[in-house]
């Protein structure tokens, strides 16, 4: 393992039951998963590229191979949240820049990264599927940090910039229940989802949320007044001084900044993977019953 600390090793043993032995020979039999999968014709099988998904799942292989398969069919049928091109890279970038969605600088007392999206969005710019899309670049960002694959991490969605009815009908409630999928599948252990200030009127997309988190994601999902409340879920001095931490936003966004652009490429070759659709009987089902995709147990 590369730069991992010790204590971040025992943690992993802790939690995720890993050690050199179970690493090498969880990777070794999801490697043979892949080589052989029915409608899998083409994926990495690297140890970067496996690693993730055996972490985000602690070793439990049933849920480790059902979380690669609907994976990679989530790709392949939200492309355009993957589209990374250079238009779009660079469209993302821009509301990157404006401070929607932060990385902090430095994580919790448990190694946890935090992440804020503060929805303060121009409507006459930007669309959902930006959103989305930036969304699913950073978390897959994350994905590729070996600290954060064992310690998870902690997501806050702030409503408690003035959002309005206008915004929250820019996203399709169809849209939302995908993105929780989306959020289950990535190869990361979310360990908390807090919702700040969540206005009366949005009851419906906390109910779609909901619907299509998980039970154990359910307990993790708590819904908050406001700023100060989120000290109760995480180390409020390693958060932004708008969030009463110590940390400057700009240099948060400029650090991160960074790490995106040294890691696009590797990103980009998440994708490097072809299915044979006509062979993918869970994405028939995912089609014809949205409720038929199954729920993934997240911990």
């Amino acid at each position: 393992m590369s730069n991992i600390s010790e204590e971040v090793l025992e943690k992993a043993k802790a939690e995720i039951r890993e050690d050199e032995t179970r690493k090498q020979q969880s990777v070794e039999q999801l490697r043979d998963f892949v080589t052989k999968h029915a409608f899998i014709k083409a994926c990495r099988t690297d140890d970067r590229y496996l690693l993730p998904f055996l972490r985000a799942r602690k070793y439990n292989m049933d849920r480790v191979c059902d979380t690669f398969e609907k994976a990679l069919i989530f790709v392949r049928t939200h492309d355009d949240w993957f589209d990374f091109s250079e238009e779009k890279f660079n469209r993302i970038m821009e509301l990157y820049d404006t401070g929607f969605l932060k990385v902090m600088k430095h994580r919790d007392s448990e190694g946890r990264r935090v992440v804020i999206a503060n929805n303060s969005l121009d409507m006459e710019k930007y669309n959902a599927d930006d959103v989305f899309r930036l969304h699913c670049l950073v978390f897959l960002i994350l994905a590729l940090e070996e600290e954060t694959q064992i310690c998870g991490i902690v997501y806050i969605d702030d409503f408690s910039t003035g959002i309005t009815m206008k915004y929250l009908s820019m996203f399709p409630l169809k849209s939302m229940y995908d993105f929780t999928i989306q959020l289950k599948v990535t190869p990361v252990r979310l360990k908390n989802i807090c919702l700040v200030g969540l206005p009366s009127f949005a009851t419906q997309f906390l109910n779609i949320v909901k619907l299509g988190l998980s039970e154990v994601m359910n307990q993790r999902l708590h819904v908050v007044d406001n700023a100060s409340e989120l000290g109760n879920y995480v180390d409020q001095s390693v958060m932004t001084k708008d969030y009463g931490g110590k940390l400057d936003g700009d240099e948060c966004l400029k650090e991160f900044r960074k790490i995106i652009d040294a890691n696009i490429d590797i990103v980009k070759a998440f994708f490097d993977f072809e299915l044979d659709m006509t062979k993918a009987e869970v994405l028939k089902d995912y089609h014809e019953n949205i409720g038929s995709f199954r729920k993934l147990e997240i911990d």
